[in-house]
């Protein structure tokens, strides 16, 4: 029989993995084979490091498992800094997590609730000037994020060709079918085609038939203002109507839930991935930004570790960036970037060095 052998330091690990919300770090930990610190934290970290970690193993991969405090790039910069201090011999980032999608991209390609995303390169759209007519974001070569690093580019383009792209998939949802099955899980469940709605981008998300709503009845263009409760109003509370629902080719009709969610295995796609402090919320902008861009997603946390470490982002899409975008998918998407977290790692090859790697020891 064998065993996986910890570390003997922090040294032993090249892994990081980082999430902002707890949902997203559940689904993460739910899926390390092995525990480090279970009988308390036998590796401890640097002085004046405030970050609080997880260890474990995930496949031959000894890894830490970073909890943010809070969303957004000033967060996850400084949890990577810190990071960087204790743990001086990681090879490789992943950022796990949940995102919004572009739900068509330029070659056709449809993205789909519960898809997961993975970046070959993160774009910092939010920072640059503000002039009084447009945004200009700056991209000059001092002000842009770098590409990957030459391991990471190489492995991605093995992992995006057809054979490994095909057992990143299949893999990915053997992960995610387990992870949904266990008890504390329940929120992870499919939530089923019928819940996945994308609307015409230019259709607001307000009161549609409430004439003493002043606000929300003067709202008739991108830029207009809607009313604080329609803000926090589901799309069946306001009445948006389902004939301005955009037709999916790859939603499967059936009633059948099981049937359904077996027909949504999650698709992988590979892209730019646009970062910024903003939460995404318009399908005009959305669009705009990703035609201009050339991005597949949004999301909050890419850019605050990129310069720290060499970085991938693993995001479960969870809403279509729009102004109807709410929480029943969060549950779903982060348990299925987790689960793509897990595939992407089976197919990592570990360094040489053996301090690194969780070793299997005969007994």
């Amino acid at each position: 029989m064998a065993k996986v052998v910890p570390p003997k330091d922090r040294d032993g690990f090249e892994i990081a993995i980082i999430c902002a919300l707890q949902s997203e770090a559940d689904a993460v930990d739910a899926l390390f084979d092995k525990y480090w610190d279970e009988d308390g934290d036998r590796y401890g970290k640097a002085p004046g490091d405030t970050n609080t970690y997880t260890t474990g193993a995930v496949g031959c991969h000894n890894v830490v498992l970073a909890h943010m405090p809070g969303m957004g790039k000033g967060s996850a910069a400084s949890v990577a800094s810190n990071f960087r201090v204790s743990f001086g011999r990681i090879r490789l980032a992943l950022v796990v997590g949940i995102c919004g999608g572009v739900p068509f991209l330029v070659d056709g390609e449809e993205i789909l609730l519960g898809d997961v995303i993975i970046s070959t390169g993160v774009i910092q759209y939010d920072f640059g000037r503000q002039l009084p007519d447009r945004f200009v974001r700056k991209d000059t070569l001092e002000d842009n994020l770098g590409r990957p690093n030459t391991e990471i580019r190489g492995f991605l383009s093995k992992l995006s060709g057809l054979r490994s792209r095909k057992r990143l998939g299949q893999n990915t949802f053997g992960f995610l079918q387990k992870l949904c099955k266990e008890a504390d899980f329940e929120k992870a469940q499919y939530p089923g085609p019928t819940e996945d709605r994308l609307y015409e981008r230019s259709y607001r998300h307000k009161h549609h038939v409430l004439p003493s709503c002043t606000i929300c009845t003067r709202c008739e263009k991108k830029g207009d203002d809607v009313c604080e409760t329609a803000l926090e109003s589901s799309c069946s509370d306001l009445k948006c109507h389902d004939d301005k629902l955009v037709q999916r080719q790859r939603l499967p009709m059936s009633s059948d839930g099981a049937k359904a969610a077996g027909a949504q295995k999650p698709r992988i796609h590979f892209g730019l991935i646009a970062s910024g402090d903003m939460v995404m919320k318009s399908g005009e902008d959305r669009d705009e930004i990703a035609l201009r861009e050339k991005i597949i997603g949004f999301e909050m946390e890419g850019a605050g570790v990129w310069d720290n470490f060499p970085c991938v982002v693993i995001k479960g899409v969870c809403d279509y960036a729009d102004s109807h975008k709410n929480k029943k998918w969060q549950g779903y998407a982060a348990a299925a970037a987790a689960a793509c977290m897990k595939a992407f790692l089976k197919e990592w090859v570990p360094s040489m060095n053996s301090s690194a790697n969780a070793i299997f020891q005969g007994m």
